[in-house]
């Protein structure tokens, strides 16, 4: 019985650590890498992001963005984002507010079937991105 209880147990916790496709990099793996947003309609060229070793920086949509970034585990804050400040059409400008605001709301990510997920406190996705080098 004891065995059984034990073998459940085991089985139950290895399905629940199953991430289905997802893993848990640390910020360090991205030193290097390069993404674009997905579904984001509203800009002509869709934000992106560029990882440095502390730093990330890309296109927002209208401008370009720069920030620190850190992070521990899976954990990860972009600090204080900058952009310059061209004026582009509304839309365009929309895109890069929503996009800022979830780097600001970030606060984890994970690498799920390839794409760059990243998530706010709650643990919902705020933003995704398919790698492009």
């Amino acid at each position: 019985m004891r065995r059984a209880f034990m073998a459940t147990t085991l089985l139950l916790l290895s399905a629940c650590a199953s991430s289905g496709g997802a893993t848990t990099p640390k910020l360090g793996d991205l030193a290097g890498s390069e993404w674009i947003m997905l579904n984001e309609t509203r800009s002509a060229t869709p934000p992106t992001i560029a990882f440095g070793d502390d730093r990330a920086s890309g296109y927002a949509g209208c401008n370009r963005w720069f920030a620190s970034a850190g992070s521990t585990d899976q954990a990860l804050e972009f600090g204080d984002v900058g952009t310059t400040r061209m004026m582009c059409s509304p839309p365009s400008m929309e895109a890069e507010r929503a996009f800022v605001g979830a780097l600001n709301d970030t606060m984890g990510f994970r690498i799920e079937n390839g794409e760059l997920v990243l998530y706010d406190i709650g643990g919902a996705d705020v933003a995704r991105f398919r790698r492009t080098n």
